[in-house]
């Protein structure tokens, strides 16, 4: 059994160690991770190269110069590392040390009743920039609602699968190649692709990563209350034009249309309140 942890980096020198140190303290070792550098400026290099030099497991992936992005560059060492499961890190976060742990014991379990595509994912603490807790539940904090989003189609218009937190089957990761580059991110890819393709999503209902947020966050922890709908209606034109370009790329891969799409926006912020 092999399990691959993927990491992207892009100058992220100021917070890669203590993630690095949080993967190498977990109680689950058999793992190898594997760091494709983004074309980093700063010091992020040679602290990705002293780790590979202490610890046999870590991997350095050479971008030959390319920059990829997050979302392309995690997707290109999906497909690049064979594995039987994935799991993808960010580089600011820290990890707790049952993470990986409690993650493969759920995926497992599911794979003894479900043999098709499966995505496992956590909750997360949201933390400052020091690691000190602003919230213990991120879904709760976002108003997340997992067991409800991963019905059906929910979750091609509202994804809950935070990327650093899940781990993915073989099978997962074959329904989710090739990557299309019109999709938002890494994480919401994987997820529709699992459920159109007969797949399974489920929740582990702790929180077993500290959340970074900082200034340089490229996806971040936004609290769903009345400020957050104003500011959708200040932006409304931004908005707008989110959504039809949501739409049509829905349309294109799973025939969603504007009916459906809206329908399920107004019936799951709805639901989300309660």
């Amino acid at each position: 059994m092999k399990l691959s942890i993927l990491l992207t980096t892009y100058n992220s020198s100021r917070y890669l160690e203590q993630q690095l140190d949080s993967l190498i303290a977990q109680t689950f070792f058999e793992w190898n991770l594997y760091i494709r550098d983004d074309c980093s400026t700063d010091e992020t290099l040679n602290i990705i190269n002293t780790f590979c030099a202490r610890d046999s497991r870590i991997l350095s992936i050479p971008s030959n110069g390319t920059s990829l992005g997050a979302a392309k560059g995690f997707m290109y060492l999906l497909n690049k590392v064979e594995s039987d499961y994935f799991m993808f890190c960010d580089h600011d976060d820290v990890w707790l040390t049952d993470k990986i742990e409690k993650t493969l014991a759920k995926m497992k379990s599911l794979e003894s009743s479900h043999d098709g595509p499966i995505v496992v994912h956590t909750d997360l603490f949201v933390v400052n920039h020091n690691l000190e807790i602003v919230s213990d539940s991120y879904w709760r904090t976002v108003g997340l609602k997992p067991a409800i989003i991963t019905k059906g189609d929910i979750i091609q218009v509202f994804n809950c699968v935070t990327g650093c937190t899940m781990m993915i089957n073989k099978a997962a990761k074959l329904v989710s190649l090739p990557y299309n580059e019109r999709a938002p991110m890494h994480d919401w890819w994987i997820a529709i692709q699992t459920i159109r393709r007969g797949g399974i999503i489920r929740q582990v209902n702790e929180s077993l990563i500290l959340y970074r947020q900082h200034d340089s966050n490229a996806v971040g922890a936004k609290e769903v209350n009345t400020g957050y709908y104003l500011k959708k209606i200040r932006n409304i034109k931004n908005t707008i034009q989110g959504n039809l370009e949501r739409i049509r790329f829905l349309k294109e891969i799973s025939g969603i249309g504007i009916g459906k799409y809206f329908y399920y926006k107004i019936y799951y912020n709805f639901v989300r309140k309660f």
